[in-house]
């Protein structure tokens, strides 16, 4: 379980993956470049791609998948998240995540499978204000689509993009204790556990994990793409 990124709340930052979310950690990175609109938007928008998978902007079509994400119980559970009662909210959803990459606070892909008509879920990397080198990750995925691997293809190429293009020193993440899942996820790619601690939003015990810059150029580059 991922937690933080499909922002439920205006306030909220992250992602999640499937019922695994990451909670996003506080931090920072080298500001993406601000937008004036949708058309400007896809225009300077990274799109990153992946053998079975394309990372691009969120647009219109994927309010629908995201509000039968976000109506998942159990994953709303696993990621602390209040479930949405109507679609609106897939309205508000879209316009915060444009207005975070437009204001450099965070920049959130949606996740294209080869073959699968609609988004299959969201990762994002999420910027904060004390460091300009760090940024912390989140990411979720549709039921249907766990088990697959995806989560790992995708956060491996957001991996690579934040240490290669944005030239980031460290990526943070954090998982609910029981979301097993994410943890997996996490310790394959090669975070290292840094320390357990408790929401104080909502009493879930969770677990912080970090991953310098170092370690995961390493990684990326010598590891293949998990396939689970």
């Amino acid at each position: 379980m991922l937690v933080a990124a499909e922002w439920l709340v205006p306030d909220a930052s992250g992602a999640v993956i499937s019922s695994w979310w990451t909670r996003p950690a506080r931090a920072v990175a080298l500001a993406p470049p601000r937008v004036e609109n949708a058309l400007m938007e896809a225009v300077r928008f990274p799109k990153l791609m992946t053998p079975r998978l394309m990372l691009r902007a969120p647009s219109e079509r994927d309010i629908p998948a995201w509000f039968a994400r976000a109506t998942d119980v159990e994953s709303a559970s696993l990621a602390g998240d209040h479930i949405p009662s109507d679609i609106g909210a897939g309205e508000r959803w879209l316009a915060r995540s444009r207005q975070r990459f437009a204001d450099g606070r965070a920049i959130q892909w949606s996740i294209d499978q080869a073959g699968v008509s609609d988004a299959i879920g969201t990762i994002t990397l999420s910027f904060g204000t004390t460091d300009a080198k760090a940024a912390a990750l989140g990411f979720v995925l549709a039921r249907a689509h766990w088990g697959h691997g995806m989560g790992s293809e995708a956060a491996r190429e957001v991996l690579r993009y934040a240490f290669e293009t944005l030239a980031l020193e460290q990526v943070t993440a954090e998982a609910a204790a029981r979301n097993f899942a994410s943890l997996r996820i996490l310790a394959k790619l090669g975070f290292k556990h840094i320390e357990s601690f408790i929401d104080v939003s909502d009493g879930e015990r969770c677990e912080r994990f970090a991953l310098d810059a170092d370690i995961g150029s390493s990684l990326l580059t010598s590891n293949a793409t998990p396939g689970c």
